[in-house]
């Protein structure tokens, strides 16, 4: 059976979710948002991701996304109602809609597409757009517990080439990052394991 056909066989929701910053990571979205339906893997055309999101409340910077016709980013769709606790999450950001054309399958052939339309045109995708773009700075750096949530979700759904499509496809690397692993202050950061961790450094470098 294919993977979107499983996936649409499994919702319990109409309503969907482009996670493509902390909500990649399944222990994350479980653990803080009590999320805990399957994902799927996908590419979203005209909105660009970067690191542009600034918490005043939590001191640090977060990837966002902002619309861009010529941009693209690599995504999980996550099927979940948009209740108190995931506004509160995703406060720094609103919900706007995403269009069914915009969104690309990954590893799924045109005829499960074909098959597969009529049921997904019943389904409201969503994407958080950064609400102010602002820059990380010394004052709200981006913090490395944070990028390990983000980028452990991609190699957890996607492996190696998922998660260097995050980097590939994330702008403002040139950012003032905390050392912050041994204390995470990202305040939902996942569990992630020294391997994973060394794997993260070595996609990103010196970046």
């Amino acid at each position: 059976m294919h993977q979107l056909k499983q996936w649409l066989e499994s919702l319990t929701s109409q309503h969907v979710v482009v996670g493509y910053g902390s909500l990649l990571s399944k222990d994350s979205r479980e653990r803080f948002s009590n999320i805990h339906t399957t994902s799927l893997p996908v590419t979203v055309q005209g909105f660009e991701r970067a690191w542009v999101t600034r918490s005043i409340q939590e001191k640090q910077t977060y990837v966002g996304a902002v619309t861009k016709s010529s941009s693209q980013l690599n995504a999980q769709l996550i099927p979940t109602d948009i209740n108190p606790s995931l506004k509160e999450r995703e406060k720094d950001y609103r919900f706007v809609k995403v269009n069914l054309q915009d969104i690309a399958f990954v590893n799924e052939g045109l005829d499960n597409l074909c098959l597969s339309y009529d049921a997904l045109e019943q389904l409201s995708f969503w994407i958080c757009e950064t609400l102010d773009c602002v820059p990380p700075s010394l004052d709200f750096p981006v913090n490395q517990s944070y990028v390990d949530t983000c980028m452990s979700g991609c190699l957890e759904h996607g492996g190696v080439g998922e998660a260097e499509a995050f980097f590939a496809t994330t702008q403002l690397w040139e950012h003032p990052r905390s050392s912050d692993r041994k204390n995470p202050q990202y305040p939902r950061a996942a569990k992630v394991s020294r391997n994973i961790q060394d794997e993260i450094d070595r996609i990103i470098g010196q970046a």
